[in-house]
């Protein structure tokens, strides 16, 4: 991207003579990530499936052991160790997010575990702290997560375990077409690193002038980055934060401007952990997903799904690898995940093409939840008198004192739309619940699409509902609501609602 500073540094290394690896580029980049990161012992790799081979031979894995890797990852992340003759074991995703869940890592733990690899899937950051615990030697494959913080230690990611890898691969953050780097976070493995890294000699210890001559000394590969390479690298390095402002200014952009939609979820995380890497939509089924990218393709706009789970794939179903459990998170992932176009060069234009495409399907295909606006104010009185017997004032509202009455709560209001136009409005005055919807959609599920897309942002609401409002009354009984007793039994109306924990 930065081409005029790259070729600068090219020209330098041309002249110096130095175009292998840990030349003047590679030196400068190594030391940039030392001081913003605090990887003290970093080694740039050609990729960085390079990076997680050269950790499978630093921990020394023979036949037999068993290495724990996320089940919803890149092939590398799997190849690395598979090369070394090992048993994988393949960890579920999580629920909420494709992120492997520690949970399943944990329930495959046994005493053959010589390896935990962990994948921050699209850069958000993994809690690994229960990992740690387990003494086990953890690889961190931060292939997506360059720049993300963990929540818990305020830490970049990277510093956890015994050693993270990182991609420079050109669909990552910071591209350079291929390149990675191994961070060697013990320091007990340091001096073998540099050994792997050059075919296995001590070639690094004879150039610094500490050995005489150099020689081979053990398992190891040509894990070196070319300073051409690096002078891509360190170009890009000089603007990272620019880089970094703009990534996160197109995903805050998807954000705020893709409709909460009842057909897909947007994702759970903060940007600001986070390192923009991604922006993904999950969908409600495998059947939505496929409608969905064909409808992009159809507007010109490139969608991606993702990974394939590793147990499901060609090679493990022709392998003797055994997979036990299945991973039902990891497939349901694969089969309603959605990558939205996300790099540096993407123009606002282009995200507002974006937004209006994804959001037009789910106006075609569901319900879209957003923000009130002065055009919806009518819409939302209307339906509020269509079903004004659920209110606390049975009254019809007057334009006039509707119109005063949105200018001064609007913000805390939002409106349901399909293709037909406003459907419902679900909202809150000091905390206390409004919802109502058209006649035409009550039973389709709308009410409760609005519910509980507004509780993500208002958890604190309160549900108050009038003693004859049947309905309503048995609307959040499915959700897992009952009056209150003490106001129930004291005649209160309307009656306030509490949530029933589930007891299984």
């Amino acid at each position: 991207m930065f081409v005029d500073e790259a070729f600068d540094f090219l020209k330098d290394a041309l002249e110096r003579g130095a175009l292998s690896g840990d030349g003047p580029n590679t030196k400068y980049c190594t030391k940039w990530f030392a001081q913003r990161f605090g990887y003290e012992r970093a080694l740039l790799t050609p990729s960085c499936t390079a990076a997680l081979e050269m950790t499978a031979l630093l921990l020394d894995l023979q036949p037999g052991d068993e290495v724990i890797v996320p089940s919803y990852t890149f092939v590398s992340t799997a190849n690395a160790f598979a090369l070394r003759g090992v048993k994988l074991c393949f960890a579920d995703s999580s629920i909420h997010t494709p992120n492997v869940s520690i949970a399943s890592i944990m329930s495959l733990v046994t005493k053959h575990t010589k390896a935990i690899v962990v994948v921050h899937y699209a850069g958000m950051p993994l809690d690994v702290r229960p990992l740690l615990a387990t003494n086990i030697p953890l690889v961190e494959d931060c292939a997506h997560a360059i720049g993300a913080v963990d929540p818990f230690t305020q830490r970049p990611i990277g510093v956890a375990g015994c050693m993270s890898t990182f991609s420079f691969h050109q669909t990552k953050n910071i591209p350079i077409g291929e390149g990675g780097m191994l961070v060697v976070n013990d320091p007990d493995l340091w001096e073998r690193a540099q050994i792997v890294r050059e075919k296995g000699t001590n070639r690094t210890r004879f150039i610094e002038g500490r050995d005489t001559f150099y020689t081979w000394q053990s398992l190891g590969s040509s894990y070196l980055l070319s300073d051409i390479d690096a002078a891509f690298l360190r170009a890009s390095l000089i603007h990272f934060d620019e880089i970094q402002e703009r990534r996160v200014a197109i995903w805050k952009t998807y954000n705020s401007n893709v409709f909460v939609s009842s057909v897909f979820d947007k994702p759970i995380l903060e940007v600001s952990l986070a390192n923009a890497h991604m922006y993904y939509l999950k969908f409600r089924s495998c059947s939505l997903q496929k409608i969905f990218c064909d409808w992009m393709k159809k507007s010109s706009v490139l969608v991606a799904t993702h990974y394939v789970p590793l147990e499901i794939s060609p090679f493990i179903a022709t392998s003797n690898i055994s997979v036990h459990p299945s991973c039902p998170h990891s497939n349901d992932w694969h089969q309603t995940l959605v990558r939205l176009p996300l790099f540096f060069g993407l123009t606002e234009a282009n995200q507002k093409v974006v937004c209006d495409c994804v959001n037009e399907f789910t106006l075609q295909h569901g319900f879209a939840l957003r923000a009130v606006l002065r055009e919806h104010y009518e819409a939302i009185r209307l339906i509020r008198n269509e079903n004004r017997e659920a209110f606390w004032c049975t009254k019809e509202v007057e334009y006039e004192t509707h119109q005063i009455f949105m200018k001064l709560h609007s913000s805390t209001y939002r409106v349901a739309l399909d293709k037909s136009g406003v459907v419902g409005f679900v909202g809150h005055v000091d905390g206390d619940l409004r919802i109502a919807c058209t006649s035409s959609n009550q039973g389709s599920g709308l009410a409760c699409f609005m519910f509980s897309a507004f509780l993500k942002d208002y958890p604190f609401i309160t549900i108050r509902v009038r003693r004859s409002n049947v309905r309503s009354l048995a609307f959040f009984k499915k959700l897992g609501y009952q009056p209150e007793p003490i106001a129930f039994s004291n005649g209160s109306d309307p009656v306030p609602l509490v949530l029933i924990e589930n007891q299984n």
